[in-house]
């Protein structure tokens, strides 16, 4: 079967799809509700009502028809946001859902046409711009992964965003929206893989700064979160299977490399980043090697 990419565009904007993935994401909103209190639906509604306002203007103003995936990359940012955030800077959140909306989205021309993800342009945004009230993403895995037990990280007992600190939850959600096939299995899988044996590689080599356990050092940080949720984005992920896990395999390399070498510990947003910049290059070796075996083939008919 040969991909195309509005055949992927046209099922990453499936309505069922979309649908599926907007209560995903509600469900672990909720979820992260019950854990830190009602500032969860302070935090998704400053986000939602920001972006609705965006995605308005862009709407009425380019006439064109109302993009039906905006709930999405305002509930991913609302489970990016650190727990630790007071409600009296929630306008940063404002600021985040806004700029992602509109330089992450908008400008591209809506849903399937944007080269990053929204909530991380927006993420990545707000954490640079204000790094004093983002701790929790400056916190390294081999500190959490020395302090806190395995079952800890995974029901939520462990620092981290407001969505991802219930990896337990994310994982099963994950595993529902492969079994849906609402997302590809592929990204996720070579992602969490590719983490651990590059961790565990550096625990052989003996690094400075590595953890004991490799597979502690999964659900650290948002690397499930991402893995399942936002790296998945078909919109940024490469068309072609083998492309997909070469794709994978660059995040979690440079997640790794920006985890435990650069300055700013949870390298997950940099490395899905860098690798959705790189997307397209990925699609193009493939695209070369179906063109260079159809054109051989049809040399050979003739």
């Amino acid at each position: 079967m040969t991909l195309s990419y509005d055949s992927v565009i046209k099922k990453a904007l499936d309505k069922r799809n979309l649908t599926i993935m907007t209560i995903a994401l509600s469900v672990l909103v909720l979820a992260s509700t019950i854990i830190f209190g009602y500032q969860v639906l302070v935090v998704a509604a400053v986000s939602l009502v920001t972006a609705l306002l965006v995605e308005l203007m862009f709407s009425k103003g380019r006439k064109i028809e109302f993009d039906g995936a905006w709930m999405i990359y305002p509930l991913l940012l609302t489970l990016l946001i650190p727990s630790t955030l007071e409600l009296k800077h929630v306008w940063m959140v404002a600021v985040g859902s806004a700029f992602g909306t509109f330089f992450g989205k908008g400008i591209f021309g809506g849903s399937g046409k944007y080269v990053f993800n929204p909530a991380l342009v927006g993420l990545l945004f707000i954490t640079i711009s204000f790094p004093a009230y983002f701790p929790t993403m400056l916190v390294r895995a081999n500190q959490v992964g020395t302090d806190y037990t395995l079952m800890q990280m995974l029901l939520g007992d462990a620092p981290g965003a407001l969505g991802e600190t219930l990896r337990l939850g994310i994982i099963i959600l994950g595993l529902v929206l492969i079994g849906l096939k609402v997302i590809d299995w592929k990204i996720p899988l070579t992602i969490l893989l590719g983490v651990f044996v590059f961790t565990q590689l550096g625990v052989w080599f003996g690094f400075d700064g590595f953890p004991d356990s490799a597979f502690n050092s999964l659900f650290v940080g948002n690397l499930v979160l991402v893995s399942f949720f936002i790296a998945t984005d078909e919109t940024t992920a490469p068309l072609f299977p083998w492309g997909r896990v070469l794709f994978g395999i660059g995040i979690a390399f440079l997640t790794v490399l920006i985890r435990f070498f650069a300055t700013f510990p949870d390298g997950t947003m940099f490395a899905i980043i860098l690798m959705s910049a790189v997307a397209p290059l990925i699609d193009s070796m493939f695209f070369a090697r179906i063109e260079k075996k159809e054109g051989a083939t049809d040399e050979s008919k003739s």
